[in-house]
């Protein structure tokens, strides 16, 4: 069962990305203005959150620009039965930077709202999974799709964890990109018209399930970006 203190008008209650930038801020003398290796850099990202229990590694993704950094992270809700470490983030690099990367204060800025981003959306996986008693979620059936990767897309994005995590996602990408609450709410008004720029993790969804918005995936999504949006206001 799902205690009052986390939930919040239907969802999980998430935490706040400025917690996690505010741990994050004491790795940046270490950083900004530094060439840092990818080794070094994990080691370092990984100390300043190690409250929250992440392991942080890295691997080198050769679509990306040389200087360029991205993150992937995975919640392993065997291991967070077991009592080992449930939160695994890994940092991307070009493989040209090998002998590592130099940030300054913006990106070191990006860098915290990234880790911000991806530790909110894999403590909310835990959350979701301690309230089940780690039971599996119920699978997404997908219907009407030929194209394999369409439909292992939905699968994945028509979880409903999924649409829980990302709907924190995005709702942080539209305050970001848009402003307010009040500018995110009227973007979502028309949501199928809102571009990559302003929420990749929104576009995904929307290709995924064919702009259609009727789709009770979308409409699910976009229910959750709201709530998600006034909680984050707060």
């Amino acid at each position: 069962m799902i205690g009052f203190r986390e939930l919040t008008e239907g969802i999980t209650k998430p935490i706040p990305a400025a917690v996690v930038i505010k741990q994050m801020n004491s790795a940046r003398s270490n950083i900004v203005g530094k060439n840092v290796t990818p080794s070094n850099m994990a080691k370092t990202v990984q100390k300043s959150l190690k409250k929250f229990g992440a392991e942080v590694t890295f691997e080198f993704a050769s679509k990306l620009s040389v200087g360029e950094m991205s993150a992937n992270a995975y919640y392993d809700r065997e291991a967070d039965l077991g009592g080992d470490t449930a939160i695994e983030i890994t940092l991307l690099f070009n493989p040209k930077d090998k002998g590592g990367v130099t940030l300054d204060n913006e990106g070191f800025d990006s860098l915290s709202d990234t880790m911000a981003k991806v530790i909110a959306h894999e403590l909310l996986h835990k959350s979701q999974a301690s309230n089940r008693g780690y039971e599996e979620p119920r699978p997404f059936r997908v219907s009407g799709v030929s194209d394999p990767k369409v439909a292992e897309a939905q699968k994945y994005l028509g979880n409903s964890d999924e649409i829980e995590a990302y709907s924190h996602n995005i709702a942080l990408d539209l305050l970001k990109n848009y402003g307010s609450r009040k500018n995110a709410l009227t973007a979502l008004k028309n949501f199928v018209k809102i571009p990559p720029d302003k929420s990749p993790d929104m576009f995904a969804y929307l290709v995924a399930f064919g702009m259609d918005k009727n789709h009770p995936v979308l409409k699910k999504l976009v229910k959750k970006i709201i709530l998600y949006l006034k909680e984050l206001e707060k």
